[in-house]
């Protein structure tokens, strides 16, 4: 069923669990998220990009035709699911693009203003919120910035603040909010230094649900102190995305097929994926949504 990223992520965090948002590039990745959450009886987020910014990168861009059927396919699975699903628009830097995924149906959108000074970022969140609570569509925002690398420095200054995040949300009215504790988008080079009691204070302080980005690479105790400490949404696609490709490398390079079949390859990501997805599930506790 296709539900309000809100009200998924309100559950969240009066239950003290985490839900996955995955992000998909292709349809059998889509599958892949939503057969395991269906198997698991999970609740999930799955996330896409703005395909037709022309800044987005051009292996994750797509064409309108393409964007339109590719966003069609993936409502209309999401509706025809048992358990709850969520669609969100991730890391847009754009009110446009925000409106273009209000109009495929998502039902949350993230608009990016990160990099901008504080006042910015709320000026521009704002406008997003008071279009998209009209259209019954919740959004996210961040502030701090997650890097983008598993070799950034990661200095004190970027992480979200208590002070920042009340002041953010006061004057923005977010439904919920990406703070920048220590993880960085990408595989991790270096172990990631979380910041476990900045989560609790900011979950302590703001009322709405917390964002984890780069959720990729931590441990399964990360996974589980985090959603214990806050942390509502754990963002998770680069690990996801690379058991996918080892496993259908793994098919090619083992010599048993003498034909490489496309089906076959596809179903072995497609597996690996699912494993994946699956533990992580676990690490969040997302199983707790409906337990009495």
């Amino acid at each position: 069923m296709l539900v309000n990223t809100k009200d998924i992520l309100d559950a969240a965090k009066k239950g003290g669990y985490a839900v996955g948002a995955f992000n998909v590039l292709t349809h059998p990745t889509v599958e892949a998220i939503m057969s395991t959450a269906e198997e698991t009886n999970s609740p999930v987020i799955v996330q896409f990009n703005d395909w037709v910014d022309p800044d987005l990168a051009p292996a994750r861009r797509k064409t309108q035709f393409e964007a339109d059927m590719f966003m069609h396919y993936l409502v209309e699975r999401a509706k025809a699911s048992p358990v709850p699903v969520a669609i969100n628009l991730d890391h847009c830097k754009t009110y446009e693009g925000c409106i273009r995924a209000i109009q495929w149906g998502a039902t949350s959108v993230m608009i990016d203003g990160s990099e901008l000074p504080l006042d910015e970022n709320i000026t521009v969140t704002k406008k997003v919120v008071d279009i998209a609570h009209v259209c019954n569509v919740s959004v996210e925002a961040e502030i701090g910035h997650v890097g983008g690398r598993g070799d950034d420095v990661v200095k004190e200054d970027i992480y979200t603040t208590v002070e920042e995040a009340k002041k953010f949300y006061e004057n923005t009215g977010v439904d919920m909010l990406a703070v920048s504790i220590g993880t960085t988008h990408g595989v991790y080079l270096k172990k990631p230094e979380l910041k476990f009691d900045r989560i609790a204070e900011l979950n302590e302080a703001i009322p709405i649900p917390l964002v984890m980005h780069g959720g990729s690479g931590l441990t399964k105790e990360d996974y589980i102190e985090v959603s214990k400490r806050g942390i509502s949404k754990i963002n998770f696609a680069t690990y996801m995305f690379l058991a996918g490709g080892q496993a259908m490398a793994d098919i090619i390079g083992d010599g048993s097929m003498k034909k490489a079949e496309f089906n076959t390859i596809m179903k072995a990501g497609v597996e690996a994926q699912k494993e994946i997805i699956r533990e992580h599930i676990g690490y969040f506790g997302t199983e707790k949504w409906n337990k009495k």
